[in-house]
């Protein structure tokens, strides 16, 4: 994860993998064919792991609302995993854009991620947590958007700027996505309203 995470898939070697690792390249190459090979199991590790996160909700126990913002906060939050993550995954996205192996599954996984979001929202819907004002899938795909912007924020952030909290950004997008006040709400064209009406 580090040497893909330093140096890139193009620039990493699958004997620095074996020394980081501490093996030979024999022993490697029991292991793995190749360097896409650990590179894929990497992409299946983190994808597993978000899964995992996002499922979370179903089965949380306590407070419906407190595991609803802790759901979404912990599919945004790096900081309780290994922190070559954040370094990896816009490595990941610029090998999907030229391999169908890491592409498929990670296209998969989005669809999949989306899939559960809504779920996520609808439940929150019909439990009377949230609002929505726009639709769950929308909901859902601006959570990933912002997963994703937020890894490629953090490559950029200058070293004295302050992260801010995972809690505080999902409260933010809640916020938005579904305000509790209902003074607060955009107020949608008829035409729009209409037209989204059709289109559900």
């Amino acid at each position: 994860m580090r040497i893909f995470a330093e140096q890139g898939y193009d620039h990493a070697t699958v004997e620095e993998i074996s020394l980081a690792a501490g093996h030979s390249k024999g022993a490697y190459y029991f292991h793995f064919d190749s360097k896409e090979d650990i590179f894929l199991e990497l992409l299946s590790l983190w994808i597993d792991d978000q899964t995992r996160r996002l499922r979370a909700f179903e089965s949380a126990r306590g407070p419906a609302a407190i595991a609803l913002l802790e759901t979404l906060a912990s599919l945004l939050r790096y900081d309780d995993r290994d922190p070559h993550w954040r370094l990896l995954l816009p490595e990941i996205w610029a090998q999907s854009h030229r391999n169908t192996k890491v592409q498929e599954p990670l296209r998969a996984a989005y669809g999949r991620w989306i899939e559960l979001l809504e779920s996520v929202f609808e439940k929150a819907d019909r439990e009377g947590l949230v609002s929505l004002t726009v639709r769950p899938d929308v909901a859902a795909s601006l959570i990933l958007a912002a997963h994703d912007g937020l890894i490629l924020r953090s490559r950029l952030r200058a070293p004295s700027e302050v992260e801010l909290p995972a809690s505080q950004i999902v409260a933010g997008l809640v916020a938005l996505i579904a305000p509790s006040d209902q003074a607060t709400r955009p107020t949608v064209p008829p035409t729009l309203r209409r037209t989204v009406r059709r289109k559900r």
